[in-house]
């Protein structure tokens, strides 16, 4: 699974240049989470992206705007929006790759029809403080859903990497290991990546 990087929650200047020289870089897939965001700055910045990469955008919110944009392939459904409406909106899901969020383990067994889900926090969180990880050091994953891919999430980066693979994740996603410094994002995904290959497919 590749390494994913969720957006920075909030906007700013340049973020659509930084995220192609991401992908430039290698990344293959980026989740565009903005909470709060209206429809014109969320659909504004995908436009700043490259075509090229579009299929490796997956969706937060607005999702119809996948008609907009035809060569995005990615759906997310937040936790709170897969309990309460899991539906098509204008896209079709039959050609989507959908991925959901969990946080608790109980919960995997409620997933169908999912590519793959977030889990975490797995340790506390870089982005959001006081955000506290659930996991041990011993943490084993339970082995009852392979067909969902679990994705760690929250306060994971080049250290604890290795620790990550061992409880079981088929993957990790990143936020504040790459968006706390801005100006830095760019040199820690690139050193994140070749550690990350080390320990994932």
């Amino acid at each position: 699974m590749p390494l994913i990087v969720i957006s920075d929650p909030v906007y700013f200047e340049g973020e659509s240049s930084l995220i192609n020289l991401l992908f430039d870089a290698g990344l293959q897939i980026f989740h565009l989470r903005k909470p709060g965001s209206g429809i014109l700055n969320y659909k504004e910045l995908i436009a700043g992206i490259d075509t090229k990469y579009h299929d490796r955008i997956a969706l937060h919110q607005f999702h119809e705007l996948c008609t907009d944009f035809p060569l995005i392939k990615r759906i997310h459904y937040p936790e709170q929006l897969r309990k309460s409406s899991f539906e098509a909106d204008s896209c079709n899901l039959d050609q989507l790759v959908l991925s959901t969020s969990v946080h608790q383990l109980s919960d995997l067994k409620e997933l169908k029809g999912f590519d793959y889900t977030f889990y975490g926090p797995v340790y506390n969180s870089i982005s959001k403080l006081g955000y506290t990880g659930q996991s041990k050091a011993d943490l084993v994953l339970p082995d009852q859903n392979k067909s969902v891919k679990i994705i760690g999430l929250g306060g994971i980066n080049h250290q604890n990497l290795k620790e990550a693979k061992q409880m079981g994740f088929h993957g990790i996603a990143v936020l504040g290991t790459i968006w706390n410094d801005p100006s830095a994002a760019l040199t820690n995904y690139k050193t994140l990546l070749i550690k990350y290959k080390n320990y994932f497919n």
